[in-house]
């Protein structure tokens, strides 16, 4: 429904979306990264939805644009083809998209790392002393 919205304004201009979802309540976390291919698209995005209720999703909450840390296709990419994110189901992963020719606006395979592993913990020894040494 999210990718509904947006297309009907924007089909074709973003490259990168993803919607966190929480896994513990089963619902997503309230906001969204997408990234734009062109700065020049940052306006009509912003026009469409910055300050507007999600009428569609049957909710009052208000749509707010704001910069992300991570900017880019490659640049998100990179931080998430190796996270244990992509072990999820495919409908919790990141998305790509295609901007060019005819497939522009068409989902792209998300390229997997080679460490999408478990996140490693860090193993807490019994000795109180090694663990302030740590």
């Amino acid at each position: 429904m999210l990718l509904a919205a947006i297309d009907e304004h924007c089909r074709g201009t973003y490259d990168f979306l993803y919607l966190p979802i929480d896994f513990k309540n089963n619902c997503n976390v309230g906001y969204a990264f997408i990234n734009l291919i062109d700065p020049h698209c940052i306006i009509p995005f912003y026009k469409a939805f910055n300050g507007k209720k999600w009428e569609k999703f049957n909710s009052e909450k208000v749509a707010a644009l704001a910069y992300a840390r991570i900017q880019g296709k490659i640049a998100l990419i990179a931080h998430f083809q190796n996270s244990s994110l992509m072990n999820e189901d495919k409908c919790c992963r990141p998305l790509l998209f295609c901007t060019d020719g005819p497939n522009a606006g068409e989902q792209e395979p998300f390229p997997i790392g080679t460490n999408t592993g478990s996140r490693a913990v860090k193993a807490r020894s019994d000795n109180p002393t090694e663990n302030n040494s740590q």
